[in-house]
């Protein structure tokens, strides 16, 4: 049987925040063009952030994740294909092959595939009551374990482990974290400041445990119900693993696309393929401001490229050069990062780690501010801290920046 085809002026390949944002900015540009938004979950684009904050403790309903219903999509005519997975792209033929063997042939095309769970391979993996947390799906079935749960372990202290644990010991669960590193958030925080971050967890009655490593899963008729590790059997019948993502590439991949850690893109976001485009988690994308390639996985690069790609889908030539940003809610800390926390030759803070009023983390390399992370700070500071990283000033003495009394406003004047 011949696979059905069909024609549309732009094709976006993920129905995340990037997929999402890059459909409604074609359609604000040009009404009459024919967009189809291909996701391979069920469900109309929703907003992944609450799904380890306020929708895992019951503080947001689901109608609220999604952001908007279908009949906006039938008004903005823009065709929503659900629960079908893109298989094969053909890049030089532009046409985009589903699971199903529908043809769609597109004159642009936007890749904002995402990433999936990096997944544990050892012993007792496929128990059930081990959960890994991306989707709406993934996060109801934690959800539905919480309910009966009374031991819970979250392997990993990344920000989505430590999120996540934050939200089992408010459902009143005893939680361990473990963590392979000396400290949780290592790849985003110094040694002082995650090993505050730990006894913050643990104040709450969170069991950190770092520098242990997992490995096997133990489980009695098909179920978890301990997680062995480096430090003896941990009680768990229900385990959350967050140790990261790893981004979709392969769609591009087969097809001759460049990739290198991501889907490569220049600073408007097109591939090495005229009129095709990459954004969100899956994009390794050219930073005008830094001067180099980055790979950004947060929501708020997701839906800024997303309007971006869109933009330049519908005509537009803007790069995509603002500045990277993510938010993480903890218990009562506040964490909000701008910039790359990546490349950092040295991390001054700013105001005690721990105290009350709050703090920040600042990442120099080689004198010039790459990144910030603040932890319950006024978003005064936030804002002078951001233009200091625009300015691309280089301090010969960064020291000066852990002085409080010294008015970061009039380094570089709004």
């Amino acid at each position: 049987m011949a696979p059905h085809s069909t024609d549309a002026d732009d094709v976006i390949v993920g129905g995340g925040q990037a997929g999402f944002y890059a459909s409604t900015a074609i359609t604000r540009r040009d009404p009459s063009a024919r967009v189809v938004l291909i996701c391979d979950e069920p469900h109309l684009p929703y907003d992944r952030v609450p799904l380890s904050k306020d929708y895992l403790v019951d503080k947001r309903p689901r109608e609220k994740l999604f952001f908007r219903p279908k009949e906006f999509y039938e008004n903005q005519k823009i065709e929503v294909i659900s629960g079908k997975r893109a298989t094969k792209l053909d890049r030089s033929g532009r046409v985009v092959r589903l699971e199903d063997d529908t043809e769609i042939a597109f004159g642009r095309l936007l890749l904002a595939t995402g990433g999936r769970p990096r997944i544990l391979p050892l012993p007792g993996s496929d128990l059930v009551g081990i959960h890994y947390l991306r989707t709406i799906d993934d996060c109801e079935r934690i959800k539905e374990g919480m309910q009966k749960a009374r031991n819970a372990v979250v392997v990993g202290g990344g920000f989505i482990g430590c999120e996540v644990a934050a939200a089992f010991a408010a459902r009143g669960l005893k939680t361990t974290i473990i963590e392979v590193a000396s400290y949780p958030l290592n790849v985003a925080v110094n040694e002082e400041t995650g090993r505050w971050i730990a006894g913050y967890f643990r104040d709450k009655g969170v069991d950190v445990m770092t520098e242990t490593q997992v490995s096997a899963f133990v489980g009695r008729d098909n179920a978890v119900e301990a997680v062995r590790t480096s430090r003896g059997e941990l009680p768990a019948d229900l385990v959350a693993v967050g140790v990261g993502i790893a981004p979709n590439v392969e769609l591009a991949q087969e097809a001759g696309l460049k990739v290198d850690r991501g889907i490569v893109v220049d600073e408007y976001l097109q591939t090495d393929s005229e009129g095709v485009y990459a954004a969100g988690d899956v994009a390794r994308f050219y930073s005008p401001i830094f001067e180099r390639h980055l790979r950004v996985e947060h929501y708020d690069v997701a839906a800024k490229q997303g309007m971006t790609a869109g933009a330049n889908m519908a005509g537009e030539r803007r790069t995509f050069a603002d500045l990277p940003f993510f938010f993480s809610f903890m218990f009562d800390l506040k964490i909000n990062a701008y910039g790359d926390l990546g490349k950092k030759t040295k991390i001054v803070s700013r105001g005690s780690v721990g105290a009350e009023k709050g703090f920040f983390q600042l990442y120099f390399d080689d004198g010039v501010l790459n990144g910030f992370l603040s932890v319950n700070r006024p978003f005064q500071e936030v804002n002078e801290l951001k233009r200091v990283i625009l300015s691309r000033r280089s301090f010969p003495d960064v020291s000066l920046f852990e002085d409080e009394s010294w008015n970061l406003g009039t380094l570089i004047p709004a």
